[in-house]
């Protein structure tokens, strides 16, 4: 079972990397944080090195997308959100970065 959950992981986080390519917004990479990771208190904090806002896209692992916000803090409230496994997509001056995250 955690095997199929991997498998599934990668071939979102591929088919999200195709996407990006392909968007318009060049393939500049962003360097962000998400901690705490796993979520438990479905808050998590989301810094990066560079100012601006952040506009984040949650992703389940079928490649839907089940939260878009634009941040202008660190916080990012995840309370909508059940258990389980997601990919954190993050656009930040023409930059975009993907990352795993875990909700318990």
């Amino acid at each position: 079972m955690k095997q199929l959950l991997l498998l599934i992981c990668l071939l979102v986080s591929f088919s999200i990397s195709a996407q990006q390519n392909h968007n318009g917004f060049g393939n500049a990479d962003a360097e962000f944080r998400l901690h705490p990771n796993p979520v438990r208190d479905g808050i998590v904090y989301v810094e990066s090195d560079h100012s601006g806002p952040k506009h984040i896209r949650i992703y389940d692992l079928f490649g839907k997308v089940v939260l878009e916000r634009r941040l202008k803090s660190r916080k990012l409230i995840l309370t909508s959100l059940v258990p389980g496994v997601y990919m954190v997509q993050l656009r930040q001056e023409e930059r975009i970065a993907t990352k795993k995250l875990v909700i318990r």
